[in-house]
């Protein structure tokens, strides 16, 4: 056991190369999936706001091309029962346990939620709206369905209880033939005080939302379920506006979808008041698939394929991660700290600890501030994209970049002072890879790339709205066509798919969200891992509606804003990032021309009166660039550290410098894989080892935060002197003691 025990250390210590084989439980055969009956996107692109991401639309890759199609859905088909485990994207988000800290007394790890507020003109029936629900619980299996089965392996064979070998009781969704909730288990009626004002009907909605964004409690209800609710605002004895607030376990759902089920919801409450009962129904779909066999295609996920699904562009993309380390972004406001070392961090996580310690990250709560942009805003912000060639998500991402650079000093302004933004651009996963999901059913498709953006100097975004700063507009638009060329080049490498791959091996293989939970209790991350994040889910009549029995095998119709005498005013929404996610956080969708903005930002990093002062200066700079149409003057960006730098090269200038580390200690570079060999020989079961091995070797290469960890151990590996404990020189050790506590308290040595 000696050699074993080696073998999950060694990777810790010596630097680590690609991946090799590894093993996982297979999926749960034979599982019932909703079919694809056409070829037509979830949501098209339209020429500024669309579906998520609207800067590009992705053609099928040739690699994903053949991939095996499920079988063609028929209309009017029954209401299908069914079972499926959840994929590593629904595990994230249920989210799967980990046992060792429930053995320990620890509580469950809190579910990520999903909210989104609907407000209407008039207030529909409860009869109506109950009928609709329990219509709205036939057609779609998510809306009627448990969760089984507890997630633990068979058995965790590393060192430091991470590594997962088998899966005897996967998490599974339980969807029945018939409902077993009835509408009263769903919805929840608030009655605002009789003849009360508009602004106590948005104060209660509002207060609906904050509470629920924020609840964990998902995961304690999934045994039984149902997995989510509808709360209905009205004001009492009045048929005046409403709003209905949509609340779930995000495994369940996302905002596409979540259109698509409002829509069916109004458009069927608006048949039952004319013709006292719904004239269209929706068709019931089957189980939806995962995310990741909308992508990869069917059998296409790590369990299936193992190493056969990695290729050249895999490994490039993982080296691509790894190198986002070299920008150094920033991830707190000064106020807050400075994020700690990220090498005594990284030793930390990976030992099973917080960095910095612990805090009780439950105290962070999500802030909240909703805005408009009016229609003539929007359509002019449009105009301007167009003219720079641009998408507005591209807008989006810009100004969320340069509003952060406006609050990253914490009020304490440094003058002349530069930093690079990480953004976290959400994707609709269902436009990329074999695409197989279309949206015709309520499920969670979300996905996500990142954009390394800058350095920015701080204030940038003062900057670009002072017009008396004529290189203002020319940055922004500048920084929109930066994000928009690494969002393409992030498409067209088939990146959607590598990152979909790499996840799904990892949530496979390993226990992830204990690596999650660590990071969100970390005092110095705070759980933050990007600057600041954009999620825009476009423009809301593009979307296809709910496929009804009256459209035979045809197209769907569109989402309409009106149906009867509803009609849909605002649509705000979001996900928690409280526990671990973006420092500043920003999601959209363009609704009857108006783009209506929601900032959800974790509190005590953001405070309430911050996030109010960063909505307004977002909306400002919006405003501002939507102001004219072309940019003029010269970039504050000019001059910067990485200004100059060719595409690609920082890749290619960390792998010369990995070459170089690995001739410089060829030596020992043998010795180390002539002691693999040894090692796995002495071990019974080879596979022990290889489970071990690999999973540290990739969450070291794959992890930034374990980059300098990499760099320090290819460095001294092969240090003289005696062994300690018959693992390591003598000399390594002190070497990473010196340069641990160098960086534990040097900023001038982490900078260099």
């Amino acid at each position: 056991m000696a050699s074993l025990r080696r073998a999950a250390l060694l990777p810790l210590l010596l630097a680590g190369g690609a991946t090799d084989a590894f093993t996982s439980p297979k999926s749960n055969p034979g599982v019932r999936v909703r079919a694809s009956s056409s070829s037509s996107l979830a949501a098209a692109a339209d020429e500024g706001g669309v579906f998520f991401a609207d800067a590009v639309v992705a053609a099928v890759p040739e690699e994903t091309a053949a991939l095996q199609s499920p079988p063609k859905n028929a209309a009017g088909g029954k209401v299908v029962s069914g079972r499926r485990a959840l994929g590593s994207q629904e595990l994230l988000m249920l989210p799967r346990q980990y046992g060792p800290k429930l053995d320990e007394g620890e509580p469950p790890f809190p579910s990520m939620s999903h909210v989104s507020v609907t407000t209407l003109s008039a207030t529909p029936s409860v009869r109506a709206l109950r009928t609709a629900i329990e219509a709205a619980m036939d057609a779609h299996p998510l809306l009627r369905c448990r969760v089984e089965g507890t997630g633990e392996p068979d058995e965790r064979i590393d060192l430091f209880q991470m590594v997962r070998r088998g899966e005897p009781d996967p998490c599974a969704f339980a969807v029945p033939e018939r409902r077993t909730f009835a509408s009263e288990d769903v919805l929840r009626v608030v009655d605002v005080a009789e003849g009360g004002s508009a602004s106590s009907l948005e104060e209660s909605w509002r207060a609906n939302f904050a509470r629920d964004i924020d609840d964990g409690s998902w995961y304690g209800r999934s045994r039984e379920g149902p997995l989510w609710k509808l709360t209905l605002h009205r004001s009492r004895g009045g048929d005046g506006p409403c709003a209905l607030v949509f609340s779930s376990n995000h495994a369940i759902s996302d905002q596409g979808s979540v259109n698509v089920l409002m829509d069916q919801i109004l458009a069927d409450v608006a048949s039952i008041e004319q013709n006292q009962k719904i004239s269209n129904m929706a068709v019931p779909q089957e189980v939806p698939m995962a995310m990741e066999d909308s992508v990869l295609g069917m059998h296409g996920r790590w369990s299936d394929v193992q190493t056969a699904g990695i290729s050249p562009g895999t490994v490039k993309y993982v080296a691509d991660k790894a190198a986002e380390g070299f920008r150094g972004p920033v991830i707190l406001p000064d106020d807050a700290g400075d994020g700690g070392s990220s090498v005594v961090g990284a030793v930390s996580t990976i030992m099973g600890q917080s960095a910095g310690g612990e805090e009780d990250g439950s105290e962070r709560r999500t802030v909240l501030q909703f805005r408009d942009l009016s229609e003539g805003t929007t359509s002019a912000l449009l105009g301007s994209c167009r003219a720079n060639g641009v998408s507005i998500t591209n807008a989006l991402t810009a100004a969320v970049a340069l509003t952060a650079a406006d609050f990253i000093d914490g009020g304490d302004a440094k003058g002349g002072r530069e930093r690079n933004y990480k953004v976290l651009q959400s994707l609709d996963m269902r436009r990329f890879g074999a695409r197989l999901d279309e949206c015709e059913t309520v499920a969670c498709m979300a996905g996500s790339n990142d954009l390394m953006l800058g350095p920015l100097p701080d204030r940038s975004g003062e900057y670009a709205r002072s017009s008396s700063s004529p290189g203002g507009r020319k940055l922004f638009w500048d920084l929109a066509r930066e994000g928009r060329d690494q969002t393409n080049r992030f498409v067209e490498s088939d990146g959607p798919i590598h990152a979909a791959r790499v996840f799904d091996f990892a949530m496979t293989i390993s226990d992830m969200n204990n690596l999650v939970d660590l990071t969100a209790r970390s005092k110095d991350s705070k759980g933050r891992a990007y600057s600041a994040g954009v999620s825009n889910n476009g423009v809301y009549e593009r979307q296809r509606a709910v496929r009804r029995e009256d459209d035979g095998g045809g197209d769907r119709g569109n989402i309409q804003t009106k149906h009867g005498k509803y009609e849909v005013q605002d649509i705000y929404f979001g996900t928690p990032h409280s526990r671990s996610g973006c420092l500043y956080q920003v999601s959209t969708m363009t609704v009857g021309g108006s783009m209506k903005l929601t900032f959800h930002p974790a509190s005590p990093i953001v405070s309430e009166e911050t996030n109010s002062k960063f909505a307004d200066a977002f909306v400002d700079l919006l405003e501002k660039m939507a102001d004219g149409e072309g940019d003029d003057g010269e970039s504050a960006t000019s001059g910067g550290m990485f200004s100059n730098v060719p595409e690609g090269s920082l890749s290619l200038a960390a792998a010369a410098l990995g070459v170089v580390g690995v001739a410089v200690h060829a030596g020992a570079w043998s010795e180390f894989f002539s002691n693999l060999a040894t090692m796995k020989e002495n071990v019974q079961n080879p596979q022990d080892f290889w489970d071990a091995f690999n999973f540290w070797v990739f969450f070291a290469v794959g992890h930034p935060l374990l980059q300098p960890i990499l760099w320090i151990s290819d460095v001294l590996h092969g240090s003289p002197g005696p062994m300690v404990f018959d693992l390591v020189p003598a000399t390594f050790l002190m070497a990473n003691i010196l340069f641990i506590g160098a960086t534990a308290w040097s900023k001038e040595f982490r900078g260099a």
